[in-house]
């Protein structure tokens, strides 16, 4: 097993559970790729990991007690992720990377099929040792790849997608709460569904009324657009993928459920609305990977905030998502605190959500938090 040494003072991470060691915090790191013991200054064990010293993080903690990383120690990290679930129904977040002990790797369960996405050179070299421990632990029918995201290609991987265990359908059917959505995988965004909006949609649909008017902005299959048509309320779905356009309006169809479709960019087309809508849902896709992002990306939230409170009814709720770890609470507060003041109108904070527990948030792994909703209500005196 190679070794590596971890400057004086940087240990402290690591002994309270942080799995990342970046380049700056390691002592002369070895040439060559592999399974590595991580230990002090002083020759005292930290942690069993992988290191590449290629990457942008040259070692990544998989366990912080001695052994191997072998089949076992991957079966019983699956088992364990396996009983966290039980309960959360046909479709949930199986494994969510850092958070489970498995990092840089991301597995979504949808009844007898997995889809899996691997992000680091770490996990894509344990395949076989981990991958047979998967099948072990939850015995799929099929399991399909989705391992074409940014951060593998800034770890130097190529493109993997498709099917690579047994059989899976080319449309998966996702069950939610009794809507049942055909995603045709080879098409889909991520692992093909929303999962980790699922406590924000059973919140939506348990406060909507029948005949209001919902906006349901980067709708993606529509999924808050549905709930809310299923309460009685006057939906439009907004999103400039037509594909998955045509899964909502196939689900429409299959429910008796009447909801309106608008293909575009979104802020274009909110500029061509008129309201007033009661709920207004802003749910953009992960467009900040780096802190330098950060001010571009506040300017574009204001633009679209701004848009929605023009077209919010007197009393109306304005939802406003991000799924970048580096966006905080506070930012969309700030983002919407400033369309407020060009729109003139006062807001309170409703509610502020993240993640269900099947995208566990770890104590020791700030980035594992990364989904934020802050829910405003306008608040005229």
């Amino acid at each position: 097993m190679l070794r590596v040494v971890v400057k004086p003072g940087k240990e402290r991470k690591v002994r309270n559970f942080y799995p990342n060691l970046y380049r700056d915090e390691l002592e002369e790191i070895p040439s060559q790729a592999g399974v590595a013991e991580a230990v002090a200054a002083d020759g005292s064990f930290l942690a069993v990991g992988y290191l590449d010293p290629g990457s942008r993080i040259p070692f990544r903690a998989y366990r912080f007690d001695p052994g191997p990383l072998d089949r076992a120690f991957f079966l019983a990290r699956f088992q364990r992720a396996l009983r966290k679930r039980e309960g959360m129904g046909p479709s949930h977040r199986l494994v969510h990377g850092e958070a489970d002990g498995l990092p840089g790797l991301v597995v979504d369960r949808f009844g007898e099929v997995l889809v899996l996405q691997v992000r680091t050179r770490g996990m894509e070299a344990l395949r076989e040792v981990w991958f047979p421990a998967l099948l072990q632990a939850v015995g799929p029918k099929g399991v399909y790849e989705r391992s074409d995201v940014e951060a593998r290609r800034q770890e130097g991987l190529p493109e993997r997608v498709g099917v690579v265990y047994g059989e899976v359908p080319e449309v998966l059917a996702v069950e939610e709460d009794g809507l049942v959505f055909p995603i045709p995988l080879a098409l889909a965004q991520k692992t093909g569904f929303y999962l980790d909006q699922r406590e924000n949609r059973r919140l939506l649909e348990g406060m909507v009324r029948p005949g209001e008017r919902v906006l349901d902005v980067f709708s993606y299959v529509g999924a808050f657009a549905l709930r809310a048509a299923r309460k009685g309320a006057h939906a439009l779905a907004v999103d400039k993928d037509l594909e998955a356009l045509s899964v909502l309006d196939r689900v429409a169809l299959r429910m008796g459920l009447k909801v309106d479709i608008r293909q575009g960019e979104a802020l274009e087309v909110l500029r061509g609305l008129e309201g007033p809508f009661h709920h207004i849902l802003l749910d953009p896709p992960t467009l900040v990977k780096r802190p330098e992002e950060i001010p571009p990306m506040k300017r574009h939230l204001v633009d679209l905030s701004r848009e929605a409170l023009r077209l919010l009814a007197p009393g109306g709720y304005l939802w406003l998502s991000t799924c970048s770890y580096h966006l905080k609470a506070e930012d969309l507060l700030e983002v919407v605190r400033r369309a407020a003041a060009d729109r003139g109108m006062r807001l309170r904070v409703h509610a502020l959500t993240h993640q269900p527990q099947d995208h566990p948030w770890s104590l020791h792994v700030p980035e594992s938090l990364y989904l934020k909703t802050v829910i405003l209500q306008e608040d005229a005196l």
